[in-house]
Order: C-alpha cells, then structure tokens, then sequence
C-alpha cells in the first residue's frame, strides 16, 4: 500500500510541515488541498508544495489514497461526515489532531472505522499558519497513531511508513491512553502557561516592573501561552475529563509547595527540586 495522491482537509502549520516533508522526499506524489482560507493555498501551489487547490471537500477527493484532516479538533467530524460520501472505499483517512477518543467516537457513528486511524504528531509550534511551516519540525518527532479495531495490518504499516519517509517516529497506542497522557504533557501545561501569564498581567505592579523584568525563564515558561486561541478553546472541550484530572493533580502538588513555603519546611524544596530535574533529564 503506496500513497500516490494524498489530500489535504486544513492547512496550517503542521499540515503545511507535513506536506512539505511530503515533497522533499517524494516529489512525485499529487498533493490536493482545501482548506478554511484559499490564500496560503496559493503560497503553497507557488512554492511547489502542493498541486491542487479545491474550494471544498468535493469528488476530487475521490482520487486520494490518502487523506489528512489537519483542523481544529471539533470541526474534524463535519469533515469525516462530508468525506463518507467522496472517498474511494480503499481511501485512508488520518488527522493530526491533540484529542483522539472524541475523534474515533465521531468515526465510529459515522462507519468510518475500516478508512481511519488516528494521528497526532508531537510537534509544532506558538506559531501558526502554512507560513511557519516547515519539514523540519517533524525531524525526530514522536507521531502517535490510534488505529480502530478494524484497522488492517497493510494500512497500519503502510503509515507507519509514511511517518518514518517524513522523518518522524510512529509509536502506536490507544485513543483513551493518548488523551490521558497527552492531557498530563501537553494539555495542562499549555493551560498553565496561560495561567501563569494572566497571573503575571493581573499582579503586575503599576509601573510594570513584572513586564520590565521579564527574562529567559518567564518567557520559556510562557512561550506557548501564545498558541491558538481556537484550538486550545476544542481542545478542552473535547478532552474536559483528563484535563480535569490533570489540573486537580497539579493544584494538589502546588498546594503541597504551597504549605511547605508557608510552613518553611527544611530540605522540601530542594529535594522537589532534585527529584524533578533528574525526571527531566531523562526526556
């Protein structure tokens, strides 16, 4: 199983990436794209990244071998839906995703389950849009895929390939596993950057010592605080129950250094301190 004619469904920085790592190493295949705004497309059509450009989701769609969803997470199932009656019934369909079980849920209704597996590629940016897209990006990346139980072994493997040609590192697991443990590494992180930033904002100081003072740590910390507002607002809502869990853990640990400050606990916060910087530098 080859992918020749792959499509695209949304075009933003990590499908505009993944096309771009598309066309570096397989030149020859026919890359078919619609996407919310028709502008970038055009970008893109110059700079030989992609062939077609297609108002909507139409029969041209058909041609595709394989298809990638890279919008929004809510907004892939009207997508799903509107493919069901285009595609050919050898078409395989992925997305990239951060939330996959409301995904397969959508697919499932849908009867979509013997043409999907889900993707998530662990790569990315603050940055957004086919002009900040770039192949390298996914160089060494984790790539997630959720197959159905319906998937077959032909149409796993030849992902898999796709996903090393591109340079990224497939690993395979299941829905609820992902968006479990993507809400602990991703999910909650992102929301506590925006958090600490908006704390920042509502306590600084009237001359705005906060905003002159900050330096490397603070806008590390911060960096992805400058996300999508939109995709983080489907994301939530789409994986509300493991983030809840997630934050609950965390304001439990924060309480937990809370209390030791306020009880000046001797050797507390250096040995959290220890025992986290050993865990990172496992990564």
């Amino acid at each position: 199983m080859s992918f020749k004619n792959i499509g695209f469904i949304g075009f933003g920085l990590i499908g505009g990436s993944i096309a771009r790592a598309i066309k570096s190493v397989r030149p020859e295949c026919t890359i078919t794209v619609t996407s919310r705004s028709l502008t970038p497309l055009h970008r893109a059509l110059n700079d030989g990244i992609i062939d077609n450009i297609c108002d909507s989701p139409d029969n041209t769609f058909s041609k595709c071998d394989f298809i990638i969803i890279c919008t929004p997470v809510i907004t892939i199932a009207s997508y799903l839906k509107q493919l069901k009656d285009i595609i050919n019934p050898s078409c395989l369909i992925s997305d990239v995703g951060s939330v996959k079980g409301f995904v397969h849920n959508a697919v499932k209704q849908l009867n979509l389950e013997k043409n999907f597996i889900g993707g998530h590629p662990m790569a990315g940016s603050e940055l957004t849009g086919y002009a900040n897209s770039s192949a390298e990006i996914l160089n060494g990346a984790k790539y997630i895929i959720t197959p159905t139980p319906f998937t077959t072994d032909s149409q796993l493997n030849a992902l898999k390939d796709f996903i090393y040609e591109i340079k990224a590192e497939p690993i395979v697991m299941d829905a609820a596993a992902h968006d479990y443990a993507a809400a602990g590494i991703s999910h909650v992180p992102h929301l506590s950057a925006c958090a600490l930033t908006h704390m920042v904002k509502k306590q600084d100081t009237s001359s705005h010592y906060m905003h002159i003072m900050a330096a490397g740590g603070f806008k590390d910390s911060t960096r992805i605080a400058a996300s999508s507002p939109e995709m983080w607002e489907q994301i939530c809502a789409a994986n509300g129950d493991a983030i809840s869990q997630m934050l609950s853990e965390y304001i439990d640990i924060l309480n937990e250094i809370k209390n030791n400050i306020d009880s000046k606990t001797p050797g507390y916060i250096k040995n959290i301190f220890t025992e986290s910087r050993d865990y990172r530098n496992t990564f």
